[in-house]
């Protein structure tokens, strides 16, 4: 669901998504970033995440806790401040996606890095991705959609046989429409949108889907105060060899602000509702937070618990979002 202070896009999983918060939608205005700022700020960040910088040794201050906190600083320094009525909704870091799109000639950018793990047998698989949501508003209701997880690093340990072995490429591509066709100004009714979604076969051999799996999800979401819900039913068109068949999609969130800049989310999703023939269901709960930076920047968080077994045992995420008014 909506994520203006919340909640947003998919977790652990190839091209879909998630979300949770108020409803505001972004409004368009002027964007830029000085470009004497970046030099000198790179230079430092190369010093502090990649370097051993001999002048931080601060006596009871972790290293990672250090950085942790020098990183947020300076990604505040790069990001300007705004006028508080543009608001960045975004569709990470749940399940859920957002009933809002960004507004036409705007564009948003959700990127994350993601990693989870799945024990079976005694074979042990870990999984790291960067997924990515590129989103362009082509009219004040619509928006245009591409969305991966991108870059794959997958790594197997059998504990029988060593050594593990580590398999990377590209994962497929999914291109999109969203489509926000209810937006109650008042009263208890939900807002409401639909997506459309195209998973492409373009990644890497390995990791490379069959065919092309179309989907459809509505999602609906309530705004109560400080605490938001959403709910997302949807059905995929997925393919398995040279058969096709149809499979279910299933989320609901709740999300509450607990500061103008911080929200936090919980989360039972379903991102696959199949027969055990079929792959079995894949359910999951996760739950996280969003940090606004300012009202066109925020940062995410998320941890995710399976409970099925085809699901995964455990993952994480960590994102940054962007909206780039025209």
């Amino acid at each position: 669901m909506d994520k203006s202070v919340g909640t947003g896009r998919g977790l652990f999983r190839p091209a879909r998504s998630m979300s949770c918060g108020d409803s505001r939608r972004p409004h368009p205005g002027d964007f830029g970033v000085a470009p004497n700022h970046v030099g000198p700020l790179a230079n430092l960040c190369f010093r502090l995440f990649l370097g051993k910088p001999k002048f931080l040794h601060l006596p009871g201050v972790s290293m990672s806790r250090f950085r942790l906190v020098v990183l947020i600083a300076l990604i505040k320094a790069v990001v300007p401040e705004v006028a508080a009525s543009q608001s960045i909704g975004t569709d990470r870091p749940d399940f859920v996606e957002s009933s809002s799109t960004v507004g036409k000639g705007n564009v948003q950018i959700e990127g994350s890095v993601a990693f989870d793990e799945t024990t079976t047998l005694g074979v042990e698989v870990e999984n790291f991705t960067t997924p990515f949501l590129f989103r362009v508003g082509i009219a004040d209701r619509w928006e245009l959609r591409l969305e991966s997880d991108w870059f794959i690093r997958s790594t197997l340990d059998d504990a029988g046989t060593p050594p593990e072995v580590t398999t990377q490429g590209i994962s497929d591509f999914a291109v999109g429409v969203k489509w926000a066709f209810f937006a109650p100004e008042t009263g208890s009714a939900p807002a409401m949108a639909a997506l459309v979604h195209l998973d492409l076969p373009t990644g890497s051999d390995t990791f490379r889907g069959s065919g092309i799996r179309p989907s459809l999800r509505v999602v609906a979401e309530w705004a109560l105060g400080d605490w938001g819900i959403g709910v997302m039913p949807g059905i995929l068109y997925d393919r398995d060899g040279d058969e096709r068949f149809l499979s279910g999609i299933f989320g609901a969130v709740v999300g509450k602000g607990l500061t103008d800049s911080v929200r936090a989310f919980v989360e039972i999703a379903f991102e696959q509702i199949a027969s055990d023939q079929r792959g079995g269901n894949v359910g999951f709960i996760d739950f996280g937070g969003t940090f606004l930076l300012n009202p066109r920047w925020q940062l995410d968080a998320a941890a995710v618990v399976g409970i099925t077994d085809q699901s995964l045992d455990y993952g994480f995420t960590f994102g940054l979002s962007g909206l780039l008014p025209r």
